[in-house]
């Protein structure tokens, strides 16, 4: 039996006025328990999804359309982490590594590359994305770059980190005699 009923009998026993073994009063202080528990249900689990750290279904479902698409796909973990990144983003937030969380917060993997003197900071995305998560994450990214810099974002090309493991040169290239297509389109 649940705890409400023998909340609500042990309450009403102490009153010595009503019978409860088998009785309407019996009867009716269960009908009221199975809502009353019901109802307690349902306002702990609100309560769970108004915080991001609690927040399992539908509360960081209407916190990520705020700032997008819901992530469903993702561990509610990293949809956490995501949303906290997100909601972190401050006027303040100019730092290289502040800029880094703020890109993290879209839930991509990628490779920074700042280039100081041309203010300019590339963004490589790695990663499969259509061409509407690519335009919204290219927008979102905009926002969040200080106005000052220009940002470059490439999405599902190599790093340059993969790029430098090849040891490609420009003499070496240059010697094959390849289109500029045939050198974009290389792996």
């Amino acid at each position: 039996m649940s705890s409400t009923y023998n909340t609500m009998k042990n309450t009403l026993d102490k009153l010595n006025l009503y019978s409860f073994e088998g009785t309407t009063v019996e009867n009716e202080l269960k009908a009221y328990a199975y809502v009353l528990d019901k109802l307690n249900g349902d306002l702990e689990e609100m309560l769970c999804e108004c915080f991001i750290d609690t927040a399992e279904g539908f509360g960081l479902a209407n916190r990520e359309i705020v700032f997008g698409e819901e992530k469903s796909n993702l561990d509610v973990s990293k949809r956490r982490k995501m949303l906290k990144l997100r909601e972190s983003i401050c006027m303040s937030s100019f730092t290289v590594e502040k800029i880094k969380e703020a890109i993290s917060s879209f839930g991509l993997d990628f490779v920074m590359t700042e280039y100081p003197s041309q203010y300019m900071v590339r963004v490589d995305a790695v990663g499969d994305y259509s061409k509407k998560e690519q335009a919204f994450i290219q927008k979102e990214i905009e926002k969040i770059i200080p106005a000052h810099l220009t940002v470059q974002v490439i999405f599902g090309g190599p790093t340059w980190d993969e790029s430098d493991a090849k040891n490609n040169s420009f003499t070496g290239i240059d010697s094959l005699d390849y289109t500029w297509d045939e050198i974009d389109n290389m792996d």
